[in-house]
C-alpha cells in the first residue's frame, strides 16, 4: 500500500514537471519567435519637379457674325464670299508652319414654330489649332495679324479673340519623368536606412511600384489682344509621380 502511494506521488511529480516544462517552452519560445518575426509593410512615396513649360498652344475659332446667324437664306454670291474667306484662312494657317486648320462647315440652324422646324440662320464652324516653341512666337503674331486683316469689315465671319496657353513638349515631359523615377528610388532606399535605425532591425527595400505619371494639364488660357502685341506671362508648373515602396525588417 505504501509502495503504491510512493509510486502515485512520483507520477504526480513527473506530471507537474512535464506540464511546467511545456508552459515554460511555450511562453519563452513564443517570445523568441515574436522578437525574430519578420515585419513587412509598404508606404506611398510622392515626388514632384517644378519646371517652366517650353511651348505655347492656341485655339482660334472663326464663326458666324450675328448677321449670318440670323439669316434664313444666303445667296450663292454670299456663300462664295464666305467659302473664299475660309479658304484663305485655311491657307494662312498652313503657311504659318505652326498651325493647322480643321475642315470647315457652313450649316443651317433651326428653330421651331408650332411644331414646324424652320431655318433661322447659318452657322460657320472652323477651328485653327496652333502649337509652337517659344522661339516661334513671331510666326503666331504674323498669323493673328493676317487673320485680322482677312476678316476686317467682313459681315459674315468673325474671329474669337485668340488665346495662348503654356504647354509642354513630349521631350520635357519625358525628361521630368526620368528625374521623378530617380528621385523616388533614392527616397525609397533612404527610408530603408531610417526604418532600420527606428525599429532596431535590418530593413530592406523589396520593391517599388510606380503609378501612372501625372502629366501637367493644359494650363489656363492667357488672353491676348486682337493685334497680339504682348508676350504671355509664364509661370512654373509641377509634374508629379506616385509609387508604393515595400519593405521587410528582421
Amino acid at each position: 500500500m505504501l509502495n503504491l502511494l510512493f509510486k502515485s506521488l512520483f507520477a504526480l511529480v513527473v506530471l507537474i514537471i512535464f506540464i511546467a516544462g511545456v508552459v515554460f517552452d511555450a511562453k519563452f519560445l513564443s517570445q523568441d519567435q515574436f522578437s525574430d518575426k519578420e515585419l513587412k509593410f509598404s508606404r506611398v512615396i510622392q515626388e514632384s519637379v517644378d519646371f517652366i513649360p517650353d511651348r505655347f498652344s492656341s485655339h482660334i475659332t472663326l464663326e458666324s457674325t450675328n448677321t449670318l446667324r440670323t439669316s434664313a437664306q444666303i445667296t450663292p454670291e454670299q456663300l462664295n464670299q464666305i467659302t473664299t474667306t475660309l479658304d484663305k484662312a485655311l491657307s494662312l494657317a498652313k503657311d504659318s508652319q505652326i498651325c493647322k486648320g480643321s475642315t470647315y462647315s457652313i450649316s443651317p440652324s433651326y428653330s421651331y414654330n408650332d411644331g414646324a422646324r424652320i431655318i433661322s440662320g447659318q452657322l460657320v464652324n472652323f477651328d485653327i489649332r496652333c502649337e509652337f516653341n517659344k522661339t516661334d512666337i513671331n510666326k503666331y503674331e504674323t498669323l493673328i495679324t493676317s487673320l485680322n486683316s482677312l476678316i476686317a469689315g467682313n459681315e459674315f465671319i468673325t474671329m474669337s479673340l485668340p488665346a495662348l496657353a503654356q504647354s509642354s513638349s513630349s521631350a520635357i515631359i519625358a525628361q521630368n519623368s526620368e528625374l521623378l523615377h530617380s528621385k523616388i528610388l533614392k527616397s525609397a532606399m533612404a527610408k530603408a536606412t531610417i526604418y532600420s535605425k527606428e525599429l532596431g532591425k535590418n530593413c530592406v527595400l523589396n520593391s517599388v511600384e510606380f503609378s501612372t505619371t501625372n502629366y501637367p494639364a493644359d494650363y489656363a488660357n492667357i488672353k491676348a489682344t486682337a493685334a497680339f502685341t504682348a508676350t504671355p506671362i509664364e509661370s512654373k508648373k509641377s509634374q508629379n509621380l506616385l509609387a508604393t515602396a515595400s519593405y521587410s525588417c528582421k
